[in-house]
């Protein structure tokens, strides 16, 4: 089963627009105030474009998106194109596995930024092995160093207390333990109630770059914590891309 893909996925997004609007708000703030490259957007993952701002996708002169559901390609053009074309943003919208192309496309678009649209947590779902996932995900690292990327993916995911008021947006370092002071803190702000599931992303995103933890209100009583940064072409486990709190 494609857990972001096919009518029920979409009607969901749809219907839930309104309680996923402060992560939505949060989500866009973040990205309108980075600096990654402009010309090129890669994105993959794509769905809808459900959480992405079309103001954010306009700023690029052109878009390469990929996503596995068939539904995605018309739905996101329904959302943004009209908008797209009025700024001038070329649109090429493909149905298929960017995730499996990964390597080819950062071979032909290396002045490319891509972005991967809250879908690398999902892999954990996959037939394959957790330790098969685990392995996959620390090697985009390797894939990807050539080009300047970043992503926006669960981290966590589980039940909260009711009526919990959503969280500020949290600045923080990628690679944060779960069990840390700092990540207890975090899930505490959520209201998360044990226990939460592990989406295998804690290192996908090379240790210390600057991120942002939102709080998503998936449905009543349950929440994502999403984690969002992005690193430049050729960067070290180390270094650290542009960060502009939001």
């Amino acid at each position: 089963m494609n857990l972001t893909g096919g009518w029920h996925w979409h009607w969901r997004a749809w219907r839930s627009q309104n309680r996923w609007a402060p992560a939505s708000a949060q989500i866009a703030n973040w990205l309108m105030a980075q600096t990654m490259p402009r010309q090129q957007l890669v994105l993959i993952g794509a769905s809808a474009g459900w959480m992405l701002p079309t103001a954010w996708l306009a700023q690029f002169d052109e878009i390469q998106a990929w996503d596995i559901d068939p539904l995605a390609a018309p739905l996101f053009r329904w959302r943004h194109a009209r908008d797209l074309k009025r700024q001038g943003t070329a649109l090429n919208l493909h149905t298929g596995d960017g995730l499996a192309r990964l390597t080819d496309l950062v071979q032909t678009m290396p002045d490319a930024f891509f972005w991967f649209d809250n879908v690398l947590g999902q892999l954990r779902f996959s037939s394959a092995s957790l330790d098969t996932v685990d392995r996959r995900l620390r090697k985009l690292q390797h894939t990807l160093k050539p080009v300047a990327w970043g992503s926006v993916h669960d981290r966590m995911s589980g039940p909260t207390m009711p009526d919990t008021p959503g969280p500020a947006a949290h600045q923080g370092r990628a690679g944060l333990a779960m069990e840390s002071p700092e990540g207890q803190t975090w899930l505490q702000e959520i209201g998360a109630i044990s226990p939460w599931l592990d989406h295998l992303t804690e290192r996908v995103l090379p240790e210390g770059t600057p991120v942002q933890y939102t709080a998503w209100p998936f449905k009543p009583g349950y929440s994502h914590w999403l984690e969002m940064g992005w690193t430049a072409a050729g960067a070290s486990r180390t270094s650290s891309a542009q960060f502009s709190p939001t």
